[in-house]
This record gives structure tokens, sequence and C-alpha cells, in this order.
């Protein structure tokens, strides 16, 4: 058979154009590595300072919002390195319950943000994203991400 005479098949085709964007934005795999803007930044400062829970709670929502505007999809969430001071190295943020830990070095992180925090004390990254998959981004000071 000769290749001119071959039919094209667009897989695609049987898609209309909103179900095309949808099925473009569950695959968030190239979107992850997309730079970080300077409100994430922002946000990420914010866990030094003193939170009551309503405060706690609209910082989760509006990173949620940001992320879900951005890249399709939330982390469960983030982990930085805590400036507090002694005895607090890190601390996460866990966007589904609007839980803001600190942590010294002996205690115990839960799982799956454990998976973050050596590569955040010891690394040259701002945070992390833990994602439900398993996922982990590494987001440097510049915004750029290490998926």
């Amino acid at each position: 058979m000769d290749f001119s005479q071959r039919r094209r098949v667009d897989f695609n085709a049987s898609l209309t154009p909103a179900t095309r964007t949808t099925a473009k934005a569950a695959t968030p795999a190239r979107a992850l590595h997309k730079p970080r803007h300077a409100g994430f930044f922002q946000a990420v400062h914010r866990f030094d300072a003193r939170l009551d829970p309503g405060e706690r709670a609209a910082l989760a929502r509006w990173i949620q919002e940001q992320y879900t505007g951005e890249l399709g999809d939330f982390p469960l969430g983030l982990v930085a390195k805590c400036h507090l001071g002694p005895p607090y190295v890190d601390h996460r943020l866990d966007l589904m319950h609007s839980i803001l830990e600190h942590y010294s070095p002996a205690d115990v992180m839960p799982e799956p943000f454990a998976r973050a925090r050596m590569q955040i004390r010891v690394g040259d990254f701002a945070y992390a994203e833990v994602y439900a998959s398993g996922k982990v981004c590494f987001v440097r000071a510049d915004g750029s991400v290490d998926a």
C-alpha cells in the first residue's frame, strides 16, 4: 500500500471543542512545569506569620483557586522552610484541611509530605508541592519547577 493512500485518523475529531479542552486539562503534566508567579511565594511566606483559622482557610482557598486556574489541578499541600527560628526548620500547609504545622528536626512529618522534607531543607528550593498522585514538584526561588 502506498503511504499517500493511507487514511489520516484524527483521534480528537470525535471530541467537541469543549471536550478537547477538558481532555487537555486532564493531563496537567506539562502544566506542572510552568513557572510559578510571585503570588505563590507571597502565600508561602505567610506561613511564617501567625494566622488565625479563618485567615489560614482563606489562604488555602486562594492557593487552591490559583493552582486550579493556572495548572488545572491543585496539590494536597505545600512544604517549605520555616523562618520562625529554632526549634522549627520546616512547615507544611495541608490545603485540603487548612492545617498549617511547623516542625522541629525531631518531629515526624506525615506522608506524603515527608518525601519533600529533606529536599526542602538541603536543596535550593523555595517550597515543594505535594500532589495526591504522589508526585512532588520542587519550586525554586526564580519560579522554575523541578517536576
